[in-house]
């Protein structure tokens, strides 16, 4: 009976809201933030290397990792369950999909109204005046010795750029963030 009434609550929404997280990219191959880290990284504590004080410490190091896990992203595919959410996007005559990833699985598999709430990978902005770098898209280098040279420089203030993502201590993006609380507040259906 659940099932019944769950697809008719879909097929009559005008408004469908979907919130995922690490696990959903799993499967593509994507290291959850959480797990024991592979090759290289192994021997780094990642929650370390997720702090503006680590960047401040060690700004090659942390943008070595964070491009050998953009690597990772642009390397994956998406698996089925981005498939099958992006299906469901059609479903509505809006759609939201809420996210704690940083890859870009969810847009890759058609769904145009991603809420970031972590923030991007594909999204790097300046360390001391926050505006947003524009970055190729390109496959970064394997970080050599847990190493790369020093993170790209602003073209506005010549900081450091750094990874477009929340780090510990940060809070989420004030915009994300209300657009998710709107989204959710004014949908039919809500699947978590």
């Amino acid at each position: 009976m659940f099932a019944e009434e769950l697809i008719v609550k879909v097929k009559n929404a005008r408004s469908i809201v979907v919130f995922t997280g690490a696990g959903v990219s799993a499967e593509s191959g994507i290291p959850t933030f959480r797990d024991a880290q592979v090759g290289l990284w192994e021997n780094f504590d990642a929650t370390l290397l997720a702090s503006p004080e680590g960047f401040r410490t060690d700004k090659a190091l942390v943008w070595g990792w964070y491009e050998w896990r953009r690597m990772k992203v642009l390397q994956a595919q998406p698996n089925p369950a981005h498939w099958a959410i992006a299906e469901l996007s059609n479903q509505a005559d809006h759609f939201s999909l809420i996210t704690q990833n940083v890859d870009d699985l969810h847009e890759r598999s058609g769904i145009n109204d991603v809420i970031h709430l972590h923030g991007s990978l594909h999204q790097p902005r300046c360390f001391a005046c926050a505006r947003a770098y524009i970055f190729p898209e390109t496959m970064p280098d394997e970080p050599i010795d847990g190493r790369r040279s020093e993170p790209p420089r602003c073209q506005h203030c010549n900081g450091y750029i750094r990874p477009g993502v929340v780090w510990f201590g940060e809070s989420l993006p004030k915009a994300a963030w209300e657009n998710a609380q709107l989204a959710v507040r004014n949908c039919d259906v809500f699947f978590r």
